[in-house]
């Protein structure tokens, strides 16, 4: 399932204001069966904190898996672990 969410949050709104809002509009079981990736550029432009509270608060919506695009800064691992 695709969450595309565009536009700068006002001043104020957080991450977690804005899963609460996907939540209300697919309800607390929307999400079932659906891995939920988070796009656009809103979540382009959460903090790595933020990107984390929509991770953990997604699973109010039932999806099991959440995913949001790579971005740059996204910590890599070395291979072989």
């Amino acid at each position: 399932m695709a969450v595309t969410v565009d536009g700068d949050l006002p001043p104020g709104v957080t991450a977690k204001d804005l899963v609460l809002a996907v939540i209300g509009r697919i309800g607390t079981g929307g999400g079932s069966g659906h891995v939920i990736e988070y796009r656009g550029s809103a979540v382009r432009g959460l903090s790595m904190e933020g990107r984390m509270t929509v991770c953990n608060m997604s699973i109010e919506g039932r999806g099991p898996r959440r995913h949001d695009r790579a971005r740059r800064h996204h910590v890599r691992l070395p291979r072989g672990t």
